[in-house]
């Protein structure tokens, strides 16, 4: 159990702020599933949606700046809120003797909301999809390939570092690909079939040199176009990437255990299939391993259980950031 003076108060950080966004929309959705007498969508979004959003502010929050106290505090009393038309006798107890309030539940009001800032919600939506991409690629990356006949295959080394590839536009041939299919969107309010965007398509010049990937393309952009909708063709996304990963990069380096990750543009890497494959709201990470000082720290105490332990030590390490990247490693 965490206690309030381990939290934080003051000023909010852009995932606090992500984090309130999105319990608000969630309370919204709520009260509309309460009101259709929805009861089963009610408790997937006022339970199981809202304590996983909890869980994934506190993941975050718990590597960076920690817990925000009246965050915490509003989450606990509005799911309680939320729970009391379905469990009211459980929440009315938590309500009076574990939140300290003096009357019972049923003389409070329903959570009162603004207006949601879905640019938010979807900016976490992309830090969480953009994580889950990350960890699925190292996981790609420290497949052991195929050895030889006969060898047993060795694994890859763990890599210390890592670099995001960010985009600020999308490649030329995806872009007119979008205007395309935007287009035709506005003219139906809905997208056409794909044998007729095929041959509206096949048309462009300068399509040509891509067409093999042009259908694929159009498949992904189907696909994101039942989560986000119609923002889903434009070629410009509704927050700034670089920025929501720079300001979680700790949480990020924490998930892929990793020593540092350092973002770049797209159009600083030399490798041309990154630079064309690579598109706004869905970053690649590269990895590699750096160059370090191995210090081989030995305990000359004898009887005890750690004898000895490897510590690297990178460019611009300071003794913080020893002490916290490898705890591990020498407690």
């Amino acid at each position: 159990m965490i206690e309030k003076d381990t939290m934080r108060s003051g000023p909010n950080t852009v995932n606090d702020k992500m984090f309130i966004a999105e319990i608000i929309l969630k309370i919204r959705e709520t009260e509309e599933h309460y009101k259709t007498l929805m009861f089963k969508e009610s408790l997937r979004t006022g339970f199981f949606e809202y304590s996983n959003l909890f869980h994934q502010y506190r993941e975050r929050a718990q590597v960076q700046s920690g817990l925000h106290w009246d965050l915490v505090h509003r989450y606990l009393t509005t799911q309680v809120l939320l729970l009391s038309p379905i469990c009211p006798h459980i929440s009315d107890y938590v309500w009076q003797n574990i939140l300290n309030n003096e009357r019972s539940i049923l003389h409070a009001s329903w959570p009162s909301t603004d207006e949601p800032d879905l640019s938010l919600t979807k900016a976490s939506e992309y830090l969480a999809e953009a994580s889950h991409c990350f960890r699925l690629r190292l996981k790609s990356h420290m497949t052991s390939g195929k050895g030889k006949k006969g060898e047993t295959p060795t694994a890859p080394q763990p890599p210390s570092h890592g670099i995001g590839w960010v985009a600020k536009t999308f490649p030329k041939w995806q872009s007119i690909i979008l205007t395309t299919m935007h287009d035709m969107y506005k003219k139906n309010k809905s997208l056409p079939d794909n044998k007729e965007l095929s041959k509206a398509l096949g048309s462009a010049p300068s399509l040509k040199k891509y067409m093999k990937k042009v259908m694929p393309f159009v498949q992904a952009v189907r696909e994101r176009m039942d989560k986000f909708g119609e923002s889903a063709l434009k070629d410009t996304i509704e927050f700034d990437e670089h920025s929501i990963l720079e300001e979680n990069m700790d949480y990020l380096q924490a998930t892929l255990d990793l020593e540092g990750i350092e973002l770049k543009w797209t159009e600083e890497c030399e490798n041309e299939r990154t630079q064309e494959e690579v598109m706004p709201g869905e970053p690649y990470l590269t990895f590699f391993n750096a160059t370090c000082l191995q210090l081989e720290l030995i305990n000359p105490q004898p009887h005890t259980g750690l004898f000895q332990a490897i510590l690297p030590v990178y460019e611009n390490d300071n003794l913080a950031a020893i002490l916290n990247i490898h705890e591990d490693n020498i407690s």
